[in-house]
Formats: structure tokens, C-alpha cells, sequence
């Protein structure tokens, strides 16, 4: 019997994707791509106006059971909409259309949480969360997923929000959740900090990063926008990418550092190579750097689980199975 096509909505998508398991399933992954037995299709990105822009992620994992897929999205001041097209990778059939502002978000959060259990230093337990935007509150749990932390401070530029935020998640944790009403504030003796903004121009330096032992910089995924200075590079022992290619294309801190001619990027290491080789944080590491830009694998990733999740347990709205029949054939 044919399996039905689905449709599945952000519900059916947060039902079956929690932070452990999001983070798990985008390891493993991280590792197949990493043994080439999964690959990305570079991001297609076009901007316009002010601020607006499109985007297109794809990626396969073949082989049995496996599967490729797309993520489409719009992003404008007006706001915007994303979808994952899921197929099966060796029928070629399409499997699901999902809704994929949740997927998004669980993936950012994610590859932060993967970075981070590798990255970080194992008994890290003060930590900062630089933004209060919708991907905050999954962030914030990804740190939480994989390192015993106690205290959290939260900080952004507008009171109303950073303290709406605390209020929101403070009673969520058994650690210490605290507003920060500066970026000093937040920062300091924070072992690890994760900046999730859609910050412009860049407003974390070296010297504000005294405390820090690893950072996540996963906001800023255009190539007008930075987060971080360049000094920042000059502290860090390791800087490693989700995927190269995307950071080429689209990181302007990693740009303005190791170049945008085409020339190798000597020292950025990929979190999937790290992973497959069974590497750690060095002992003697003063501090690791993460820039997450968003790849399709990483969609991927999440897309099966909520797939397989939906599939599984009779959720999402099943829709008739694409024909391969040629209807204009039959037209007069």
C-alpha cells in the first residue's frame, strides 16, 4: 500500500521533536555527513528592499530508509513563512510538506547544543543568552540539555522584552535565570555565551569575552550582519563552522577574517569532522568559537524524526499520494 502524503503543522512538528532529541538526531547526522554518507546543497539566498530576503536549503542522506529534502523560506519586516519538503531519497516520492518555523527553530538550537556538548568545558555552569527573540527559548533549553548549568543571565536592548523573556522561562529551570540590564552585566563569568540577535554591525568584542570559554554566534546568518568583532579571533584556540561552504558565503565576521576570494580557510575546522573523528575540547583551550549558519542536513535531520514521529502515530493531515501518471496525456 502506498503511503499517504502528509501534511504536518508546527503542532504535529512540536510533538515530536523535544531539545534531547533534536540534538541527538542532528549528531548523528553531523557524523554521516562527515563519512560522506550524507551531503548538502549550498544555500540560494536572494535579498531585496529593506531587509527582506529568501532562502533555500537542501540536502540528502541516501541509502536505506533515507531521504532529501527542502527548506524554502521568506523573511520580511512584515513578516514571513518557511516549509521543508520532505522526499523519499530513493523513490523519489514526496513524503511530507511541513511547516517549518518550529523545525527551524529546533535545528538552530540544535547545532548550538551539539556544538556546545563538544565544544564547551564539561562542568561549564554559568552561561549567557544574548537575544530574546523567538529562537531564545530554544536555545536556552539546548545549553540547558547539555551542561549542569546554575545560573543563566538573559540580556537585549529592550527592557520590556528581556524581562517578559525571564518571566517566561525562569520558572522552567531549576537554575538561576537573571535579566541583565547591560551587555557587561551578562557577560561577566560567563563560561559560555550564546549570541542569537539580528544584530547589524558587530557589538561583542574580545574584551567583553574575558570570562568566556566558548561561544555560539548563531544569529547573524547574512552577509550584512555580524554579531562579534574580529579580536574575538585572536582569543579563540578553535573556530569551527556547521558547514564551510555556507560560511563562505554568507558569515561576514568569517569573511572579513580568512577572506571572500575563494582562498582556504586555514584553521576553521567543521563540527562534523571534529564529531566523526571523536574529538573534544582541548584541555588547555582558552576559548572555541561556533558560527552556526544553517545548513539543509540540519533540517534534515529534524524533518525525518517529525516525519517518521507523524508516520508512526497517525498525525498530520494525510493528503493523496503524488501520481506519476502524465494527466495531460489524457487532456483533449
Amino acid at each position: 500500500m502506498t503511503e499517504a502524503l502528509r501534511y504536518l503543522t508546527e503542532k504535529d512538528v512540536v510533538a515530536a521533536l523535544t531539545i534531547p532529541r533534536a540534538i541527538d538526531a542532528l549528531q548523528r547526522m553531523l557524523v554521516a555527513q562527515a563519512k560522506e554518507g550524507a551531503r548538502n546543497v549550498p544555500k540560494a539566498l536572494a535579498t531585496w528592499g529593506d531587509g527582506s530576503s529568501m532562502h533555500a536549503l537542501g540536502s540528502v542522506r541516501p541509502g536505506p530508509g533515507g531521504y532529501a529534502g527542502f527548506k524554502t523560506w521568506v523573511h520580511t519586516k512584515a513578516g514571513g513563512g518557511s516549509l521543508f519538503s520532505l522526499f523519499d531519497a530513493d523513490t523519489g516520492l514526496l513524503r511530507a510538506v511541513i511547516e517549518a518555523r518550529a523545525l527551524g527553530m529546533l535545528r538552530t538550537a540544535a547545532i548550538s547544543g551539539v556544538a556546545t556538548r563538544a565544544l564547551a568545558p564539561e562542568g561549564a555552569t554559568r552561561a549567557a543568552l544574548i537575544g530574546t527573540g523567538p529562537q531564545a527559548v530554544t536555545q536556552l533549553a539546548a545549553l540547558a540539555a547539555v551542561r549542569p548549568l546554575q545560573r543563566v543571565r538573559i540580556h537585549s536592548p529592550t527592557p520590556e522584552k528581556r524581562r517578559a523573556f525571564v518571566e517566561a522561562v525562569a520558572g522552567k529551570y531549576a537554575f538561576a535565570i537573571e535579566e541583565s540590564p547591560t551587555l557587561e552585566h551578562a557577560l561577566d563569568g560567563a563560561e559560555i555565551v550564546t549570541l542569537i540577535t539580528r544584530a547589524v554591525e558587530p557589538f561583542v568584542d574580545a574584551a567583553r569575552l574575558a570570562d568566556c570559554r566558548h561561544l555560539n554566534a548563531v544569529g547573524a546568518i547574512l552577509p550584512a550582519k555580524a554579531e562579534f568583532s574580529q579580536d574575538v579571533f585572536e582569543r579563540a584556540d578553535r573556530v569551527v563552522v556547521d558547514d564551510l561552504e555556507n560560511a563562505r558565503r554568507g558569515s561576514r565576521e568569517l569573511r572579513e577574517r580568512y577572506g571572500a576570494d575563494g582562498a582556504a580557510w586555514d584553521g576553521v575546522a567543521v563540527l562534523g569532522d571534529l564529531l566523526a573523528r571523536g574529538e573534544t575540547r582541548a584541555p588547555d583551550a582558552r576559548l572555541t568559537l561556533f558560527k552556526g549558519m544553517g545548513m539543509g542536513l540540519s533540517d534534515l535531520a529534524m524533518a525525518q524524526v517529525a516525519y517518521e514521529h507523524a508516520r508512526d502515530h497517525g498525525l498530520g493531515v494525510a493528503l493523496p499520494p503524488q501520481t506519476r501518471e502524465n494527466l495531460l496525456l489524457a487532456q483533449p
